[in-house]
């Protein structure tokens, strides 16, 4: 009798998520973000794949490297509301073509002169975004695979208890979740190592 033999690559890294009581996982974002349009970023950082040797799941969900700019290009920042900004994920999609739908929110205190001209643009650009975590670590949020749709709205407020300015939401789809960032992050203030969050690099020093 024939053997029938599975042609399929197979993999299996499937781990233990533990969780330690006691443990304190702060939500929400820190209160800077970084962005750059996507014609920008030469080469993305390399995504570990389930079938590389060594993967593991830490590894799969951390993009490896940093990203190569074009000539003097720079992420620039955008100062964020914290408690009014968050990232959320959800699955899409049937198998097996299913997908993950990132969205972004961004909410900024700004509706200036300024944040009026960022918002015509980003409406019809393709940007790419990178938020720090207040529980530690960098997210990346956009893909040369799919283009990343930022709607911007503002808002003046009426009362003189209400809030005003900028809200970006942005969405992208991905093959998951945003994943996390540990490369170098090149800004106009220097350059970030975001596997540590310190500045290695500052212009004009």
């Amino acid at each position: 009798m024939a053997v029938t033999t599975n042609k399929c690559e197979e993999f299996d890294i499937y781990e233990d998520l533990d969780f330690c009581d006691g443990q304190t996982v702060l939500p929400g974002l820190v209160e800077e973000a970084y962005f750059i349009a996507s014609r920008k970023v030469l080469k993305y950082p390399k995504r570990v794949s389930p079938s590389d040797e060594g993967a593991t799941l830490d590894k799969i969900g951390t993009l490896d490297g940093s990203p190569t700019l074009a000539a003097d290009s720079v992420f620039q920042k955008m100062d964020i509301l914290g408690n009014a900004s968050n990232l959320t994920s959800a699955s899409q999609g049937e198998t097996p073509s299913k997908t993950h739908l990132i969205t972004l929110t961004l909410k900024s205190a700004l509706s200036d002169a300024k944040s009026v001209g960022f918002c015509q643009l980003a409406n019809a650009d393709n940007l790419i975004y990178v938020v720090k975590m207040r529980a530690g670590g960098y997210r990346w949020i956009g893909n040369e695979n799919f283009r990343t749709n930022t709607n911007p709205a503002q808002d003046s407020g009426m009362n003189v208890t209400d809030a005003s300015g900028t809200t970006l939401e942005v969405t992208v789809t991905d093959i998951s979740p945003a994943p996390y960032f540990v490369g170098e992050l090149k800004t106009a203030a220097g350059t970030i190592d975001c596997s540590t969050g310190e500045i290695k690099a500052v212009p004009g020093a």
